[in-house]
């Protein structure tokens, strides 16, 4: 009696029912996929930056926003059309042209004032005069500035909860995660903090839990 011949279960990838897949038929099958997933990333991650600098990317080049005329009115109004929301195109002319005046005017009073170069120092300038001056520009710069699409900082902030919080550290709650994470990301200010002096502060702040392990004056 011959015995029944026994079927593997045929697993993703494979190429026929009875082979599996070989070592290098499986690395070639993951490279791919890894190639294929990058490739997207990078399409989707160059669309947005292409969006933004279609709708937003006249408020870059301020030198030219304060001195010149060209395609103003239509680089506005491109803005509007992605950010309808937020402000109004024909508003947004009227006032870089208000802006205009403002600095030809402040730089003729004061030859020391400096005209700005950078969207922030633009956004600094009209802030200084208050919420309602140019309010459609002042909310054009602070979206083209709060956009983290040209930077990874915030991709780079969960990659730090991924290496902070690992299967090590499974049982930490939120409150630690999060101080440890402020920690790691602003590690550039936290490298400026004397830690003997703020454990002096720590001690003194607890002298009766404190006072018989440390000598505190």
């Amino acid at each position: 009696m011959d015995r029944r011949s026994r079927r593997r279960k045929q697993m993703p990838g494979e190429t026929s029912d009875d082979e599996p897949m070989t070592l290098r038929a499986e690395m070639d099958s993951v490279l791919q996929s890894i190639l294929d997933r990058l490739s997207m990333e990078l399409g989707n991650r160059f669309q947005r930056l292409k969006d933004l600098d279609h709708s937003l990317g006249f408020l870059l080049h301020v030198k030219q926003l304060i001195t010149s005329e060209e395609n103003l009115q239509e680089n506005c109004e491109t803005a509007a059309q992605y950010y309808s929301d937020d402000f109004d195109g024909a508003e947004l002319w009227h006032e870089v042209d208000d802006c205009r005046m403002l600095l030809r005017t402040r730089r003729g009073t004061d030859s020391d004032i400096k005209i700005p170069e950078t969207p922030l120092e633009l956004f600094n300038f009209l802030v200084s005069y208050g919420d309602n001056l140019c309010p459609n520009l002042q909310r054009a710069l602070r979206i083209l500035l709060a956009v983290g699409i040209s930077v990874a900082s915030c991709e780079r902030s969960f990659s730090k909860l991924r290496l902070i919080k690992n299967f090590l550290r499974s049982t930490m709650l939120q409150d630690r995660l999060s101080n440890l994470a402020i920690i790691s990301i602003e590690r550039e200010e936290f490298k400026k903090i004397n830690m003997e002096s703020l454990i002096d502060k720590f001690l003194r702040a607890r002298p009766g839990r404190f006072g018989r392990l440390y000598d505190l004056k």
